[in-house]
């Protein structure tokens, strides 16, 4: 199952990150994010992986839906889909019996990775009219190299300009262009969607080899987590 060009293959052992969908009700929903990994290549792009634990337990794949999920390769991350066949159960472990829908191409790595659930603070510039407003601490709920969610108390229209200050390890500034106001988020009022209106690549580059270091380690920590499950 080789990527053309590149020559990236899916091998066993391969860390993956699966995202699934919840929906709460017929308005909202949400993306859960669960690890795992690669047991076998089958073959006819047929892969074994071990089947996702939250919570304890294995969560069940949805059948005939499309299911994302991600790998780690030469320390960049690859987008594949696949579709859930069927349990598979070896040595009391349970896997699931996937096919991959089509072959890996260059175009299928996204550019924008998203760090779900990130629980950082950041702090939101606005502009008036009549000059700079007081800056506001928010919450981001998701980060990607091209955007964010962002909880917040404040009253912003689609189509501001907006700048925001976060630590990622480094101090970043950066402009932003608000794109959606979407459902309150826990305590606060509004969940607003920005889009960064990027000009510096090493910028970019920082914010992806960040959000790809935190995946690693939350598929280690799921990954410890599943074993201690395991005794």
């Amino acid at each position: 199952m080789a990527m053309k060009k590149e020559k990236i293959q899916i091998v066993p052992d391969a860390k993956i990150l699966i995202e699934l969908e919840r929906f709460a009700d017929s308005e909202s929903k949400s993306v859960l994010s669960l690890g795992s990994y690669i047991e076998e290549v089958l073959g006819d792009n047929l892969l074994l992986i071990k089947m996702p634990i939250h919570r304890g337990y294995n969560y069940p794949l949805p059948r005939n839906k499309p299911i994302n999920a991600y790998f780690f390769m030469h320390s960049r991350m690859f987008s594949l889909s696949f579709l859930f066949l069927e349990c598979v159960e070896r040595d009391n472990l349970g896997y699931a019996k996937v096919r991959v829908l089509g072959d890996l191409q260059p175009g299928q790595r996204r550019d924008c990775f998203r760090l779900q659930e990130c629980d950082m603070p950041v702090l939101v510039k606005r502009e008036h009219k009549d000059g700079p407003m007081m800056p506001a601490y928010c919450e981001i709920i998701n980060f990607s190299d091209g955007g964010m969610l962002i909880a917040t108390n404040e009253e912003m229209t689609v189509g501001e300009a907006i700048t925001l200050a976060f630590d990622i390890g480094t101090i970043e500034t950066i402009k932003a262009e608000v794109l959606r106001i979407e459902a309150p988020f826990g305590l606060y009022n509004h969940s607003i969607a920005v889009r960064f209106l990027h000009t510096c690549k090493k910028q970019k580059s920082r914010f992806y080899v960040f959000i790809i270091q935190q995946q690693r380690e939350r598929l280690r920590q799921q990954s410890e987590a599943d074993s201690e499950n395991l005794d």
